[in-house]
């Protein structure tokens, strides 16, 4: 009897938890620039992600890619460069330097 009792507690205790995560709103947390005065959005805008990596003479680059090469930010001015950036002649015709 105290088995089923025991049981029978539990259950009720399991329930109740369920029962109250559902009464509970949904709420979702975001990173927002919104001063009080504001009206409050529900929109937040992610931005723009650039990845930087190091030049390789193999890889293929388009207009306004960005590599790094010695330790300097390049960007493409063109399609397909074809000079290594800040090193071989004319580089600038291909590349400009961020930094």
């Amino acid at each position: 009897m105290k088995i089923k009792k025991r049981l029978l507690i539990i259950s009720i205790m399991i329930f109740m938890v369920f029962s109250a995560g559902s009464l509970m709103h949904s709420t979702f947390a975001f990173w927002s620039n919104v001063n009080l005065n504001d009206q409050v959005s529900d929109q937040v805008p992610i931005g723009e992600w650039n990845q930087i990596f190091q030049w390789d003479p193999d890889a293929t680059y388009l207009e306004g890619d960005l590599v790094t090469n010695n330790g300097i930010t390049y960007e493409a001015k063109r399609d397909n460069p074809t000079r290594e950036p800040g090193v071989d002649s004319g580089w600038n015709r291909d590349w400009t330097q961020i930094d």
